[in-house]
């Protein structure tokens, strides 16, 4: 703990450092004894080695030692130990026979892979619910995208967020109220649903979608939805799922070309599960691990009598009131 240590300065806690990012994993030990006989200097090797951990971490890897990676690499060994041992439960839970073709949301990562044929294919950033309107971990079947798709705001939403804040708001958001007091949002480029929505069956109102707010993609904590799921390039995703069938992908193109809202079937059914692991197998091996935002591990470990204490969540970009999406 400390202050900030930035590239190319020197610090007494660098001895330390490497040590840890050896028991990590992410310097090997020659490097290590090599770097630490070199002294305190914070260079461009060991830079190179803490980006390999935010990376694993989810946090912003730009090789500044802030206070949130310093909360990480202050995690003890006996917690991560623990850490793993609580989403193992969690998967016991689940089926062992998955489908070939699927869709898996990880909720405490914020990121989307796509499955084909067995294998991991695609992965995207994605956008989830934040802590007080958290994702829920379901699997439901997904069958139809739907090109320039309008939202109708959940009452819940609409009384809290939208309705007070008058009829300007309204109006510049391209929303109105339809005839059965529903706020109804038009699509086109103001929509929160983006240019398209991929369609869950009987999914409590939770899908995924496109968002015209983009930036949020760049940011290492992405819980900040209301439960819905936030796509990365969500265009692209929907014409990979549609490609098989070129007919079916002509359909949607033209419909995003015209702006006309259309629904398109996928012509199969391709499993969506959102899930939470705080401690998972990444896409190059190696054990990566996130905050515990939702408080899962916790309720898990209380129940389980496994005292455990893991880093807090510290985000990288507020809220924006005026930020009203599903």
């Amino acid at each position: 703990q400390g202050g900030s240590i930035e590239p190319g300065t020197s610090d007494a806690r660098i001895p330390s450092l490497i040590k840890r990012l050896v028991a990590e994993g992410d310097l090997s030990a020659s490097a290590g004894a090599r770097l630490t006989a070199q002294g305190v200097t914070y260079g461009d090797e060991l830079q190179t080695a803490v980006r390999g951990f935010q990376s694993r971490h989810g946090l912003l890897a730009d090789g500044r030692i802030g206070a949130a990676t310093q909360r990480s690499l202050g995690a003890s060994a006996e917690d991560r130990a623990r850490q793993i041992a609580l989403n193992l439960e969690r998967r016991r839970w689940l089926k062992r026979t998955l489908s070939p073709e699927r869709i898996e949301v990880n909720t405490a990562a914020a990121i989307m892979v796509y499955w084909k044929d067995g294998k991991p294919v695609h992965s995207n950033r994605v956008v989830v619910g934040t802590a007080a309107n958290q994702t829920p971990s379901l699997e439901k079947p997904f069958a139809s995208v739907v090109a320039n798709p309008p939202w109708t705001v959940p009452m819940g939403i609409a009384r809290r967020e939208i309705l007070p804040k008058g009829p300007g708001y309204l109006a510049a958001n391209d929303m109105y109220v339809n005839a059965d007091g529903w706020v109804v949002q038009r699509a086109g480029p103001k929509s929160s649903l983006g240019n398209v929505k991929f369609e869950l069956q009987d999914s409590y109102a939770i899908f995924l979608h496109d968002t015209p707010a983009r930036g949020a993609f760049n940011l290492s904590v992405r819980q900040r939805s209301h439960g819905c799921v936030r796509v990365q390039d969500a265009i692209g995703f929907a014409r990979l799922l549609l490609s098989p069938d070129p007919e079916r992908l002509a359909l949607f193109d033209a419909a995003q070309a015209s702006g006309e809202t259309k629904r398109v079937t996928t012509g199969r059914n391709i499993g969506v599960r959102l899930l939470y692991w705080t401690a998972f197998v990444d896409g190059q091996g190696r054990v990566a691990f996130r905050e515990d935002v939702y408080k899962r591990d916790a309720k898990l470990a209380d129940a389980l009598g496994i005292a455990v204490n893991l880093p807090q969540v510290i985000a990288d970009a507020p809220i924006d009131p005026d930020e009203v999406t599903p």
